[in-house]
């Protein structure tokens, strides 16, 4: 039997430092069992507008590409890069997205998905080197050639691409790639690619409270065990992770989950309020989504093919909970035992930014904070978690905190905070690495009261006479940002200022006086507002976008700035996709009450990867991008591209609804419907996703009517009107 305990995930930031490079002219590279002399001149290599050398190996160009180290480029930028010598494979992994490189093998796998590079990764003088613009794009970073000066330019979050290119081509055979000869193994530098944990990095154990925070003045350690692991590696045949079933119970939860073959081997690891089991040998067949009804632990359960031969299944906790995870007798199913959590660390110091109670193990959604205003109190309930010793801390005397105590409450513990008598304070929490730090400190701004620990609200104290009809909102949802506007002049009230919260959900508070005063909200992630008025407060309430709408849809207009898509007979694709975007927008917000997000509304390049985070960030019900083809004078009509799932088949559903209506009301010739799984927006969506390929640029017909005002709102009106349909028809949510 193994025992893990989860404690803090240790994070470690690398500088990167920019000097000039020089290289000499003339090279030997060793490649595909070869000597080649290489006398190409060097490639400067730019991240972030800075110069940047590798000192393992320069970049260099083979066959149209520049191939660079991979760690040593993509590291510094966030991703996690490593070599597994025993699978000789390269994985990157960078946010959401992982990919996965075979050198001298033209396929890689990238999120589930199986796509072909043009030049592969390839062994080089012993180092691992990689197509710095096919990974690049691909994890939604941005990069630029510029043949003038031999430079290569990369950047987080826009691309140019070599030569602007319809996405996607019509019509077009993927291209039979040669065997590839098997060569001798070559065996890479030790230092270029040390063995280390699978990808993405779990967090380290044994790491407590007491050693990663500064200025702890008391400490309480529980002796929990967060989490058991039994079970034991075995080799089998590649199974199929089928099912899940949860059984509730009055104090736990246990979870099954089944498989159609024995089980090879499991990993777990339990963090930042998430139990995480990985399949070994498997193949998923579960739905990416499961809800779990009335459970007092589990949240939802959520699944992926995490590799090419590992499932990956997630549940996302309530509250605290102790798991206990083994394999059943014929190994054909995973047993997950959910108990009560036993508060492992509470600790209460004091540091640069204030005083600050810290809970280890729980994040801020597995706990309830309010204020008791009467008793000058604030009660934290950790729900399902129980405290082996009670804490008494008094006489603490700090400048907001007086004293410290818990007690139990049903299955549930609470941390109790009393607050020093006729102490004006401001709480918030923090999540840190998968713990909560509560933290209190003098209120920046005396009439404004912002609570992030229950609902992230605004509450702001208004002068007598105002109305709440003047207040105007407007949400610039692709910057992150909110505007209120006040709609007079309060100069005479409000101060100019900034307030920081960095809570996970708002970055700062600003107040600006001008003509009018206004507040501007910096998010660090999308929210929906609304506004009301309480007891002559204005109430400005933060709330996901998908507890404010029923129906929410994300519009892209494909291509932009840069890109410019297809051109031909007087039609630029970048401008009638985004003309037909707008105009689709307008016809849905006339004639239905879906909420419309869109990826651009002006000339901009969001990344491919830009596109679909947008719309996995909003967590919409439906995304929808609008191209245009082009392939020669003769091709015409209409497609509908989708990413085929074998799970889901909503987006195939998509797919012909909107065809039908197109070739109906606009008279185009039909192409059918296509599933097109390489299609970075349709296979990095979360949500139902669909490709609209409305005419063919280049066929001077076709080309007439994407220019007409007429045909627009005609389209406009059948994409439209088969939009409404998926929202009546088909259930989202």
């Amino acid at each position: 039997m193994r025992k893990t305990t989860k404690k803090l995930l240790v994070s470690t930031c690398i500088a990167l430092m920019s000097v000039n490079p020089i290289y000499a002219y003339s090279m030997e590279l060793v490649y595909d069992g070869k000597k080649h002399d290489y006398t190409l001149a060097p490639i400067t290599l730019y991240v972030n507008g800075e110069v940047v050398e590798t000192k393992i190996m320069p970049p260099v160009q083979i066959d149209s590409r520049v191939l660079v180290p991979a760690r040593e480029v993509f590291e510094p930028l966030g991703a996690a890069v490593e070599w597994k010598s025993y699978e000789k494979k390269i994985y990157v992994s960078y946010k959401d997205s992982l990919m996965i490189l075979e050198p001298d093998k033209q396929e890689v796998w990238l999120d589930g998905n199986t796509v072909t590079l043009d030049v592969p990764a390839k062994i080089i003088n012993d180092k691992i080197m990689v197509p710095l613009r096919f990974i690049g794009e691909n994890i939604g970073l941005g990069v630029e050639w510029k043949g003038e000066d031999r430079s290569v330019h990369i950047t987080e979050g826009e691309s140019t691409p070599d030569v602007p290119t319809p996405e996607p081509l019509p019509e077009e055979k993927p291209e039979e790639l040669p065997d590839v000869e098997e060569k001798p193994e070559e065996k890479p530098d030790i230092e270029d690619v040390p063995e280390s944990n699978p990808i993405p990095v779990l967090p380290s154990e044994e790491n407590k409270l007491e050693n990663v925070l500064n200025g702890i003045l008391k400490f309480y350690q529980g002796d929990s065990i967060s989490l058991m692991v039994d079970s034991s590696m075995q080799n089998f045949n590649m199974t199929t992770v089928d099912g899940v079933t949860v059984l509730p119970g009055r104090i736990d939860a246990t979870a099954l989950i089944e498989a159609s073959t024995p089980i090879t081997d499991i990993e777990v690891s339990k963090y930042n309020g998430k139990l995480v089991i990985d399949i070994k040998n498997s193949k998923n067949r579960l739905s990416s989504t499961i809800t779990v009804p009335n459970n007092t632990f589990i949240k939802q359960i959520r699944t992926s093919q995490f590799a090419s031969d590992t499932t990956r299944v997630v549940f996302d906790l309530k509250s605290g909970a102790e798991a206990f995870v083994s394999l059943g007798e014929d190994r054909r199913e995973i047993v997950v035992q959910f108990t009560q959590e036993e508060l492992s660390a509470l600790a209460l110091g004091e540091d640069y930014k204030g005083e600050y109670v810290a809970i280890e193990g729980i994040t801020p959604d597995q706990m309830y904070v309010e204020e008791d205003k009467d008793n000058n109190e604030i009660i934290i309930t950790l729900f399902n978690t129980t405290i082996s010793e009670m804490v008494e801390w008094n006489r603490i005397r700090g400048t907001y905190i007086d004293a410290i105590t818990t007690r139990e409450s049903g299955n549930d513990s609470e941390i109790v905070i009393r607050v020093q008598e006729d102490m004006k304070f401001m709480h918030t929490t923090e999540n840190v690495n998968g713990n909560t730090l509560v933290r209190f400190g003098k209120p920046l701004f005396e009439f404004m009261e912002y609570n992030g620990t229950f609902g992230n609200t605004i509450k702001l104290e208004m002068p007598s006479g105002f109305s709440l009809a003047d207040i105007t909102v407007t949400d610039v949802y692709r910057d992150k940002t909110i505007l209120v506007d006040l709609g007079d002049d309060y100069s005479d009230v409000f101060s100019n200022g900034t307030m920081t919260i960095g809570d996970g959900i708002v970055e700062s508070i600003t107040v600006e006086n001008g003509v009018t005063t206004r507040l501007k909200i910096k998010e660090q992630i999308v929210r929906a507002v609304n506004v009301n008025e309480s007891n002559g407060s204005l109430i400005i309430e933060l709330v996901k976008p998908r507890e404010k709408y029923d129906k929410i849809l994300v519009l892209d207009a494909g291509h932009g700035a840069h890109d410019s898509g297809s051109s031909g007979n007087g039609v630029v694709e970048k401008e009638v996709n985004l003309r037909q975007t707008l105009a689709i927008a307008d016809y849905l917000n006339t004639h239905s009450d879906i909420k419309i997000y869109l990826t651009r509304e002006e000339d901009t390049y969001p990344s491919l990867t830009g596109r679909t985070d947008l719309a996995n960030e909003i967590e919409a019900d439906i995304f929808v991008s609008v191209h245009n083809n082009s392939h020669n004078a003769v091709s015409k009509g209409t497609e509908v591209l989708y990413y085929p799932s074998t799970t889901d088949i909503r987006s195939k559903q998509m797919a012909q609804i909107a065809q039908d209506y197109i070739v109906k009301e606009c008279g185009t010739y039909n192409r059918g419907i296509k599933a097109r799984p390489e299609l970075v927006v349709l296979n990095t969506s979360k949500m139902p996703a669909i490709l609209l390929e409305g005419a063919f640029i280049s066929n001077p017909t076709e080309a007439a009517l994407l220019k007409s005002s007429v045909f627009t709102q005609n389209y406009a009106r059948a994409v439209g009107d088969a939009i409404i349909e998926m929202f009546e028809t088909m259930s989202f949510r």
